[in-house]
Parts: structure tokens; C-alpha cells; sequence
């Protein structure tokens, strides 16, 4: 039976004890107690009804309790292993954390699940988030990664419901994808990643940094990998003989695939491998402390090197892979070949995102329709079988 008690003013604390009746911990005794906070007490007397409602569930075997929330997220987080690369992981195990901390800070500790899965604490932490600590499409996401975990939960009995489907999730302005880069930009650009002539200057510190990051964007531009996926890249994963040249890429959902290396890229890898003392194994890419990268330094390194180029350009690792599918699938003209390389599962994916269609192929399209004049002097498109097909100009090298 739960019970409500008032500590100081405003603040109370909820009891409870009762027997299991049924079920495979039937004849258990569940007992514990939880502090409020300063709420009124309306507030405190819809959480007892919560509470008891809590109880008669469990009493009936309706849900499995007695189990920590700790213990919980240490499951599923292992269960999710087998399917999710180390960098989702670290984000999923990170959101868990960021909403443990602030149930903790207002006096709600993470005891076992069924306190964690409050839906007025959950809008709560979700307001909080929304005007102290991020946007609108992070606090989504973040909400998308508890609602895994709670649907998680109720597949294995531990919530009767998933409390997250009931909390009203943020809209946020989808944001345009990148311009590609044309060819000559991004000579220009790598052309400008100099050393910095003085110490209060922008750019590469010396000719040794200057060297990585011009290995790390020819890579990125001749490979289309993601980000992720560069960074969790090592130095045995390269496959490089007189008979192919290959990278073997672990990308999303622990998806495997081999990435073929042009001249340009297996240049850039072994220039970065000889600049180390070429190194058996360890990570491919290192930074100038020789640690791996992550994903914000490795972003925040190439984005760094667009300050002293004096063309605004979208300087980002996934625009970098973007414009890695647009140079090729104007070169091979098959994007079926494309979609295999960038790794996507579904070739709509390639084509909506990733493929861009520059101003002047459109030009080139429209003034390829042509129209002949009939008997009476009215001019009409010509017929099917009056077209053939115009390929488009050679454009001169860049």
C-alpha cells in the first residue's frame, strides 16, 4: 500500500510496500520510497495515484519489477551493441545520462524504470533542454533515442506503455543541403591551407600540419565516406597491392563494405602513413597529438581550414561526401554504382540527397528540345522517334 507523508513545507515523500501475488517473483515483498521535491499537494496526491496504480500492475504480475534503471540501460545498451557502431553508442548512452543527471538535480533519483518513464517529467526535461542547452532537431533526436529505450522496455515487461509517444516532440526546419564544390574550388582550396607566417595567425601551425589536413580532404573527396566512418578507419583496413586498392569501411548499423581508392586517395593515405613512420596498425588518420580523431575534431579541423580561403565554400565533411557522389556519378553516369560505394541500402537515398544537378546541366537539357513547323506553318514538338539522344559537352580540365 502507498502511502504519502509530508516532510517540510512542500516537500514530500511517497511510501510504499506491498506483496507480489502472481507471477514468476510471486510471495516477493516490494518496498522503497521516493522524495518529491517541492510540489503542492494536488501534485504529490496525482503521483500517489500514479504509485497505485504502479503497485496494483506489479501485484497482479502485469509488469516485472524490482529491477534498477541502471541495470536496465547496461542491458540495452548491450543488446544494442550487435547492431550499432561505438560513435551511436556513445550518443545513446550519453542522452541516458544528460536525463538521469536532471531527474537527480531535482530530487527524482533513477531508482527503476517505472519512476524514469514520467511523461511530466519527460516534457519537463524536455522544455529544459529546448531553453538551456540545445536546438530543436538535437532534442528530437534525443527524444527519438529515450523512445527506443522505452519501446525496449515494454517489449521485455518491464513498462506497460512507451511514455514518450504522449510527449509532443519539437519541429525544427529541415536544413538545405550542401552546395557541392566544383573542381576548381577545391584545388583552390586546398591550394590554400598554408602554414601561418606568424604565431597570432590563422591556419596550420607548420608544414607537418598543413600535410595532414590536405591528406585528410583529398581522402574525404576521392572516397565519399562519412565522417564516422573516416575516424573509425585503421591502418590494417587498407588494402593496397598491384591489383587493387581498397578500403574496408564499417558504416551505419555495423554495415560492411569495401571502398575503392584512386590514385588520389591511396596518395594522400600513404603520405599521412609516411609522415608517422608508416605504422603497421592503429588508427589511420591521427591528429598532431597522435590520438585518433573523433567526429568534432575531425569536422572542426577541416571547417578551420575554409577561414583563410577567400571563397565562401561549404567546408564540412559531408559535403565533402556529397560532393564526392555528384563528380561521380557525372563520370560514370550509373548510380546504382554510386549507391554502392556511399553505402546506402535504398538507391532513392542517393539520388534525393546526394546527387546535384548543377545550373548549366539544366540549361544543357532545355535547349536540347527542339520543334519543327508542320504543312500548315504551326511549329509542334517533334515526335518520339525524331529524337536522339545529345550527349553533353566535354567541359575543358578545371
Amino acid at each position: 500500500m502507498a502511502s504519502l507523508s509530508k516532510e517540510k513545507r512542500n516537500l514530500y515523500r511517497l511510501h510504499w510496500k506491498f506483496k507480489i501475488r502472481v507471477g514468476p517473483r510471486a510471495g516477493e515483498t516490494i518496498e522503497g520510497s521516493l522524495q518529491l521535491g517541492r510540489c503542492t499537494k494536488a501534485a504529490a496526491k496525482a503521483r500517489l495515484r500514479e504509485i497505485d496504480a504502479w503497485e496494483e500492475k506489479v501485484r497482479m504480475g502485469r509488469l516485472v519489477p524490482g529491477r534498477s534503471f541502471s541495470e536496465v540501460r547496461d542491458v540495452w545498451l548491450h543488446d544494442r551493441e550487435l547492431t550499432c557502431t561505438p560513435q551511436t553508442l556513445e550518443r545513446t548512452a550519453r542522452v541516458l545520462s544528460l536525463y538521469e543527471r536532471w531527474r537527480e538535480l531535482r530530487g527524482f533519483p533513477c531508482n527503476t524504470v517505472a519512476e524514469v518513464s514520467d511523461r511530466d517529467d519527460l516534457t519537463a526535461w524536455r522544455d529544459h533542454r529546448l531553453d538551456t542547452e540545445a536546438g530543436r532537431k538535437t532534442v528530437a533526436n534525443d527524444l527519438s533515442t529515450l523512445s527506443a529505450f522505452f519501446t525496449w522496455c515494454v517489449r521485455e515487461k518491464y513498462l506497460d506503455d512507451n511514455p514518450v509517444e504522449r510527449v509532443a516532440r519539437p519541429r525544427f526546419v529541415t536544413k538545405k543541403e550542401g552546395t557541392p564544390l566544383t573542381r576548381r574550388q577545391a584545388g583552390r582550396w586546398l591550394r590554400s591551407i598554408r602554414a601561418r607566417s606568424t604565431r597570432s595567425g590563422r591556419g596550420p601551425r607548420n608544414w607537418d600540419d598543413v600535410r595532414r589536413k590536405r591528406c585528410l580532404i583529398v581522402f574525404l573527396l576521392n572516397t565519399g565516406v562519412r565522417n564516422g566512418e573516416l575516424c573509425g578507419l585503421n591502418v590494417e583496413d587498407l588494402r593496397i597491392d598491384d591489383h587493387e586498392c581498397l578500403v574496408y569501411v564499417i558504416g551505419k548499423g555495423l554495415k560492411e563494405r569495401w571502398v575503392p581508392l584512386n590514385n588520389a586517395a591511396t596518395s594522400a593515405a600513404r603520405l599521412h602513413l609516411r609522415s608517422r613512420g608508416c605504422p603497421k596498425r592503429g588508427p589511420l588518420f591521427v591528429t598532431q597529438a597522435g590520438i585518433r580523431y573523433n567526429v568534432r575534431q575531425l569536422s572542426g579541423e577541416i571547417v578551420g581550414t575554409a577561414q583563410c580561403f577567400d571563397e565562401p565554400v561549404e567546408a564540412n565533411p559531408h559535403n565533402l561526401r556529397h560532393t564526392f557522389a555528384t563528380w561521380l556519378v557525372r563520370s560514370v553516369s550509373d548510380v546504382s554504382t554510386v549507391q554502392k560505394i556511399l553505402g546506402h541500402e535504398n538507391v532513392n537515398t542517393t539520388l534525393k540527397y546526394y546527387v546535384h544537378t548543377g545550373d548549366h546541366e539544366l540549361a544543357q537539357a532545355t535547349s536540347n528540345l527542339r520543334c519543327r513547323k508542320d504543312d500548315t506553318g504551326v511549329a509542334r514538338p517533334r515526335q518520339e522517334e525524331d529524337f536522339r539522344i545529345i550527349p553533353f559537352p566535354k567541359r575543358k580540365a578545371e
